[in-house]
């Protein structure tokens, strides 16, 4: 069983609690997924089964959400579940500010990545680190903003959507919105909608978590892989490939394509040229 599955994790479970429930399911461990999600956060998580596995490191990175921020209270994990360190009074925000101040994140071009993040310092989890009580400095990542839509502003609240790149807290955009206001602000509430070309309105909801339901859900290299160009081979092109060999091409365009032999997908290959001179060296090769 090989395939990309779209589930929507449910608020209090943690990405790894939806892998252990699929693996029980689906009867193997082979199992990982494209993206954490935070055991309060909901919404789309893309996960990869069997062979499929290596196929992640080829999917695109960017993604999109729903979120709520609350004004006036910051806390340790920048969202409401962490342990508040300073409140004030948000209540009279102007809300074309609001709208106009969560609209300028689209310029940040920078994050301190959050000490409740995955990553690592000296080989531990910044996660872990936070538990014990310890913040450690952690240099400004590069991130990629695309859009901000503002939906909704509450008294004290406002809720907005976000199209970003790989490696982008959201908690974070909402802790620099509050810092811009004068005012403090943290996450209340998150939902992916999107990863890549995946949506959340395909994606299986908890209640439909079984084996005959998500077996027909599995998408194949060609769907999960369609940002690739594809390429059919023939048997003495396969057989090259197989072994690691480059294969020549009337014509191409520069880019790792998909390579396709039989109905199944063989390798991905990097494809370089120019004119009527194109050869595709595999990088990765998946199957006989």
């Amino acid at each position: 069983m090989d395939g990309l599955l779209l589930v929507d994790k449910p608020a209090g479970w943690t990405s790894h609690d939806v892998v252990a429930k699929m693996r029980g399911i689906l009867g193997t461990r082979e199992i990982g997924h494209a993206g954490t999600l935070d055991p309060q956060a909901t919404g789309l998580l893309v996960l990869a089964i069997g062979g499929a596995t290596r196929w992640l490191n080829y999917l695109p990175g960017d993604k999109s959400y729903q979120a709520t921020v609350r004004f006036g209270l910051e806390t340790d994990t920048e969202d409401v579940w962490g342990k508040p360190l300073q409140e004030r009074d948000a209540s009279g925000l102007d809300e074309a500010l609001v709208r106009s101040t969560l609209q300028d994140l689209v310029g940040l071009k920078a994050q301190v990545p959050p000490m409740v993040s995955a990553l690592k310092k000296d080989g531990q989890r910044l996660y872990d680190l936070a538990r014990q009580g310890q913040v450690v400095e952690r240099a400004p990542r590069p991130v990629q903003i695309d859009a901000i839509r503002v939906t909704a502003v509450r008294p004290g609240e406002a809720d907005f959507e976000v199209d970003c790149g790989p490696g982008t807290y959201v908690r974070s955009l909402c802790a620099e919105a509050g810092k811009r206001l004068g005012v403090g602000a943290c996450m209340a509430a998150l939902r992916r909608t999107r990863s890549a070309n995946f949506l959340l309105s395909d994606a299986a909801p908890e209640g439909q978590w079984a084996l005959e339901a998500l077996a027909p859900r599995l998408l194949d290299a060609s769907k999960a892989l369609a940002n690739l160009q594809g390429l059919d081979l023939d048997d003495a092109q396969a057989a090259d490939v197989q072994h690691g060999r480059s294969v020549t091409l009337a014509q191409g365009s520069a880019g790792t394509w998909r390579l396709n032999h039989g109905g199944r997908l063989l390798a991905l290959a990097e494809v370089s040229g120019q004119g009527d001179t194109w050869k595709a060296a595999p990088k990765r090769v998946f199957s006989a």
